[in-house]
């Protein structure tokens, strides 16, 4: 009886010890095409543990879409180089290819909105300045200035 007891113990002990995935659900930013415009348009992810950081956010975000009616913005040349945080700012550093690219203003803006939407959930980013090889840049494709910390 007394191994019995023991076992049931056990049992409740191993079940209290469980670890629970804990999942985190954040909305990356793309772009939906309609007949008559280029719109930004969410799509809910989500990641394991608590709080992905920047890179887990911005990779999956570079990764593109999985919903089919939805565009990726970023051209696929595009890579992201580096990214951190520091005193509130996300910095995301892309690839010289971001600023070749040859877009209207609607286009660079949903582009420019995409990125920071995204970046903005992760905690301790409430504005993201977007790098050029590292260095701060006047515009994308000359349309929006990006040469400060862009917030929403």
């Amino acid at each position: 009886m007394y191994l019995f007891y023991l076992l049931i113990l056990s049992a409740f002990i191993l079940a209290g010890c469980s670890e629970d995935k804990a999942v985190t659900s954040m909305d990356l930013y793309f772009m939906e095409v309609t007949e008559t415009r280029f719109e930004l348009a969410s799509e809910r992810r989500i990641f394991e543990g608590p709080e992905p950081d920047l890179l887990q956010v911005m990779s999956a975000w570079m990764d593109g879409p999985q919903s089919s009616h939805l565009s990726s913005v970023v051209p696929e040349k595009v890579k992201l180089l580096g990214c951190f945080i520091k005193d509130g700012v996300a910095y995301l550093d892309f690839s010289p290819e971001i600023s070749r690219l040859s877009i209207g203003g609607e286009l660079e803006a949903v582009l420019v909105q995409s990125i920071v939407l995204t970046a903005i959930q992760v905690h301790g980013a409430g504005a993201v300045q977007i790098l050029v090889n590292g260095e701060v840049v006047e515009s994308l494709a000359g349309h929006m200035l990006i040469n400060r910390p862009i917030g929403y």
